[in-house]
């Protein structure tokens, strides 16, 4: 009894429900910290897809490059959600994010720029991965579609070290820290590594 009390209280929720609202936590958002540009519109369309919930809810995604970035990182760095034709979710990121065709997949949905999962019939996530900077890990964006609106929830830099599918539990293996080799292919520190779970409806970090 003691040692599921203690696992219980390891886990937090990424985000609470409150009256159907979706409530973040900041610890669980960092900010990108962008510039200002005058030259980077009109966006470059990349991708655009339709995310329908088991309630027949449905969005449309707009993955956007920068004009004129020329050979500056970044796949897209825009991430436009549409709810009946209107704009309901923006976010820029001006390091960008990546096509994820060679992240794990895990048997989960992938677009060519983000996993799909049903978090139940009324809510969606969609998963983001950062552009690999230097020795930085990328960032890992999600962002909750639900009655009608689009939420970021989480936004921190680590990279996705495995997904683990079982049932309606998915984990996401989250490495927080880059490996360091030195002439050999064991790393020379320890992976630090946390885990996000995606059940019943509900996201917990632990």
């Amino acid at each position: 009894m003691m040692f599921l009390a203690q696992t219980t209280k390891a886990q937090e929720f990424i985000f609470e429900t409150t009256a159907g609202e979706i409530v973040t936590k900041s610890k669980f958002i960092d900010q990108f910290q962008n510039d200002v540009y005058t030259n980077i519109t009109p966006y470059i369309l990349k991708q655009t897809t339709n995310e329908s919930l088991q309630n027949g809810d449905s969005y449309t995604i707009n993955c956007l490059k920068y004009r004129n970035w020329g050979n500056d990182p970044g796949d897209i760095h825009v991430i436009q959600v549409l709810h009946q034709g209107k704009e309901v979710f923006k976010l820029n990121n001006d390091e960008g994010w990546k096509y994820i065709n060679e992240e794990p997949d895990g048997g989960i949905t992938k677009t060519k720029f983000y996993y799909s999962i049903d978090l139940d019939k009324n809510t969606k996530v969609l998963i983001f991965v950062g552009i690999y900077i230097q020795s930085l890990p990328p960032y890992i964006s999600m962002i909750v579609l639900k009655s009608g609106k689009t939420t970021l929830v989480f936004n921190k830099r680590c990279y996705i070290n495995e997904i683990k599918k079982q049932g309606n539990k998915i984990d996401f293996i989250l490495r927080k820290n880059t490996l360091e080799y030195v002439n050999s292919s064991t790393p020379v520190n320890q992976p630090i590594l946390k885990t996000l779970t995606m059940e019943n409806g509900r996201m917990y970090f632990k």
